[in-house]
């Protein structure tokens, strides 16, 4: 064989010797692959014991154990700050804030430093774990992270500020939602969500009266996730302003104070359709028994869905029910009011069934 390689015909020996190369890069592609898949392992495994032993000391110190708290070791890095991370996703502030002193204690700030430098899923576990310290001072290095491009990362450091700063960080969340149109819009209504100290209604405030059309529409939707209730002055003033018929739409689906019942029905007979629907579902939701008869002609409304809504309405006011439609119902003289009373009739029937 060997000395059918150095003598045979040089075509031949060119095919052998390129055949036996492929043969030792695949040889080596191989072990590497295999020596990967072990470190990969090794690393998980390594991983998983410092999440299951920090977790449970953390749990221990919810618990009320006094439990003395070492360094973290390089090893641990991830496993440590995956656990900080999980166990304070579902826990109400207090207690979060109860953990400060022993993530502080840890190295969490120092560990967490060191990821920001890593890829992006190291970036956003190392964001969102310094935001569960609330310390002021890591306010000015996590900041410049909520223009990064990946939005994954932009939103967990919005997140994060906002549990350090909030009125400082909502100054700067709510502007950046006009330019961002890479951001979830639920995980931004989470955010806003979380807010409770008035800052991001007081920016959502400041910024609506300089946008209109879809993003306007957008801002108008978020009020409802801050807090419908303190958010109704807004709405209200939206309502009675020079608004567009798409913000208009927008406020209808999330008032909820009584006071604003006149100007809703007002909007019963707004030229729009979609303008007239949203009425209808809004005065369902705030109306009297006594808007009966201005719902009424909804029902026969040319477009369906303003007829549908309007039903819906009628079902929901109080002191009508079921019984009350069917009332209702036996005085329209119209086939498209009797038929859209009975679909929301069977409807309500089949939930009352299951």
């Amino acid at each position: 064989m060997m000395e059918y390689l150095f003598n045979g015909a040089p075509e031949v020996r060119i095919a052998l010797w390129v055949a036996l190369a492929t043969l030792a890069m695949v040889a080596l592609l191989l072990a590497s692959i295999l020596l990967l898949r072990v470190h990969t392992l090794r690393r998980e495994r390594r991983d998983a014991q410092a999440r299951q032993t920090w977790a449970g000391l953390f749990q221990r110190v919810l618990d009320g154990e006094q439990v003395p708290v070492r360094p973290v070791r390089h090893g641990e890095i991830f496993g440590f700050v995956e656990a900080w991370n999980a166990i304070h996703e579902p826990l109400s502030d207090a207690d979060s804030r109860r953990l400060i002193a022993v993530g502080k204690s840890a190295g969490l700030v120092e560990t967490s430093k060191k990821m920001l430098h890593g890829g992006y899923h190291s970036r956003a576990m190392a964001i969102v774990a310094l935001g569960y310290l609330r310390d002021r001072n890591l306010f000015d290095l996590l900041s410049p992270w909520l223009t990064d491009r990946s939005p994954v990362v932009s939103l967990c450091a919005a997140r994060a500020l906002s549990q350090i700063d909030p009125p400082r960080a909502m100054a700067m969340f709510v502007p950046a939602i006009l330019e961002r149109d890479d951001w979830v819009e639920g995980s931004v209504a989470q955010i806003l969500a979380e807010n409770h100290d008035g800052s991001a209604l007081r920016e959502l405030a400041a910024v609506l009266p300089r946008v209109e059309g879809t993003m306007a529409v957008k801002l108008v939707g978020f009020l409802a996730d801050i807090d419908p209730v303190k958010a109704g002055a807004l709405v209200r003033q939206l309502l009675e302003g020079n608004v567009d018929d798409r913000v208009l739409s927008a406020c209808l689906r999330v008032v909820t104070a009584p006071q604003d019942r006149e100007r809703v029905r007002q909007l019963l007979t707004a030229e729009r359709w979609h303008v007239r629907m949203n009425a209808a579902t809004a005065l369902g939701r705030i109306g009297e028994q006594g808007d009966v008869p201005r719902l009424e002609p909804l029902l026969c409304d040319a477009v369906w869905w303003v007829r549908y809504r309007a039903a819906q309405a009628l079902l929901a006011l109080p002191g009508v029910g079921a019984v009350g439609l069917q009332g209702i119902r036996a005085r329209q003289s119209d086939s498209y009011g009797r038929d859209i009373i009975d679909q929301v009739l069977s409807e309500q029937g089949m939930r009352s069934a299951t």
